[in-house]
């Protein structure tokens, strides 16, 4: 007698729509590191930004590698991003048994209902987090992209939003950064694009992973994606996509952060900053209160410099009325030249004394970041660009007191003088055109090389005699 009713029951539960929970999770990625005993071996990472007042728990992850094989992973540890958000660590190890490209991937349970951005119900969307890892020779990745900021930031209402997840790459390859459109399984476990999905308007993303969203308009959250691709020699040698929600709400007692000193520094046309081995550098910000808060603040500096130890750094932070001088240093050495700029992201945030504090503070972290360039080799030019129509002059050479150059009808010019060990002993900005210059009384006479640069790009070289 109790069986029709427990079948009904049964069936009602079965073929009923999905009645899906808010999610905890907030942003993910993968990342990865290659055995240096055994190229088929990866080391993985799996970050998970999640909400801390869910009651929703991750013990353990089941993480596809992509061969065939699903493997359960079990959390490492949590450590507390902030007042809203916890960071929670998954890693391990796998050993594939051939070389080859494989997606290694992970399915979430679903998204948060109301999404903006995703067609409806939102609820009823899984999300998916996935890297791409290339295995084994001829071409060999010890290291995937990682991120040394955080894919979480305050986005307000009538507001510009700029930030910046702080990528990098351990092998120096070069990353290229592109929002896509976030991913899901489908009924046949299959990778898609979720259906439907619109890029919030005016959001973008630049050469150097710096999003930016010039008018964030209705409140509420927005899911984004972005693909971090690692190329070298003009090939894709590996990605991963860091999915990202983005909640859109009213300022409160939120700080704001700013770079005070960059109209005192070498800055190119692209905005980034530029010096050379062993000349030091000093970023100089300002982290202020909101006029609405009385709270402490606190800062920290963020980026590949800090987190891979490739020099020591000095970080200063002196009170003020309003808010926090701060003072990042570093000497970059001979090492750090390269053709990719340098991330840095300073955070700062007011400091809660108090759980109702903690309520109130949602995403409490302010942002400002600088792009560093070492030396003055870049990125090689693109297809798109051009090169100088006629060779560039430089006379009277060999030269007594003074010289000139003629400059091609370039963007971005720059001249550069070094001695015979290297080092750079002048530093010139260039028009097109004629460009007159009174030799600096601290050169001696001798043999110098020059280069001269467009955009950082290197077009020519040659031999400076001085008399």
């Amino acid at each position: 007698m109790k069986k029709l009713p427990l079948l009904l029951c049964l069936s009602v539960f079965l073929f009923a729509p999905i009645v899906a929970q808010a999610t905890h999770i907030y942003s993910g990625y993968i990342s990865y590191t290659v055995d240096p005993q055994n190229p088929l071996k990866l080391d993985l990472v799996f970050t998970l930004y999640t909400k801390i007042s869910s009651t929703a728990d991750d013990p353990f992850v089941m993480v596809s590698m992509g061969d065939g094989n699903t493997v359960r992973v079990e959390r490492g540890k949590i450590i507390r991003y902030s007042a809203y958000y916890e960071k929670e660590i998954f890693t391990w190890s796998h050993t594939y048994a051939a070389p080859g490209n494989y997606t290694v991937h992970w399915t979430g349970e679903n998204r948060n209902g109301g999404i903006l951005n995703i067609p409806a119900p939102t609820d009823q969307v899984n999300l998916k987090i996935l890297t791409r890892v290339k295995v084994g020779p001829p071409v060999q990745n010890p290291h995937g992209a990682k991120l040394a900021g955080a894919p979480l930031a305050a986005v307000y209402t009538g507001e510009a939003w700029t930030h910046n997840l702080l990528a990098y790459d351990e092998d120096g390859d070069q990353l290229h950064y592109e929002l896509v459109t976030p991913k899901h399984r489908t009924s046949s476990f299959e990778i898609a694009d979720i259906p439907g999905y619109w890029l919030p308007e005016g959001l973008t993303v630049n050469e150097f992973g710096e999003l930016h969203w010039p008018a964030p308009g209705q409140k509420g959250e927005y899911v984004i994606a972005v693909k971090i691709t690692e190329m070298r020699n003009g090939r894709e040698i590996g990605h991963t996509v860091v999915d990202i929600s983005l909640i859109v709400t009213e300022r409160t007692d939120q700080p704001s952060i700013s770079l005070l000193n960059k109209d005192r520094l070498t800055v190119n046309d692209d905005g980034s900053i530029q010096t050379w081995p062993g000349q030091p550098v000093k970023l100089e910000f300002y982290l202020q209160k909101h006029p609405q808060s009385n709270l402490p603040l606190s800062a920290r500096q963020y980026g590949e410099i800090d987190t891979l130890e490739l020099v020591e750094a000095s970080f200063a932070v002196r009170d003020t009325a309003a808010g926090l001088a701060i003072t990042y240093s570093f000497t970059p050495n001979a090492e750090m030249e390269r053709t990719e700029p340098y991330l840095i992201g300073m955070r700062g945030r007011p400091i809660e004394s108090s759980p109702q504090q903690q309520q109130t503070l949602r995403v409490e972290h302010a942002w400002a970041f600088a792009y560093i360039y070492v030396g003055e080799q870049r990125r090689p030019l693109s297809s798109g660009d051009y090169f100088p129509p006629e060779k560039p002059k430089l006379y009277p050479n060999p030269a007594r007191g003074e010289f000139t150059f003629e400059a091609p009808d370039l963007p971005g010019l720059h001249l550069l003088v070094r001695d015979i060990t290297g080092k750079v002993v002048a530093s010139y900005t260039l028009q097109p055109g004629r460009n007159d210059f009174a030799r600096p009384a601290k050169l001696a006479s001798g043999l110098y090389t020059y280069t001269l640069t467009s955009q950082l790009s290197p077009i020519e070289t040659g031999k400076l005699v001085l008399q």
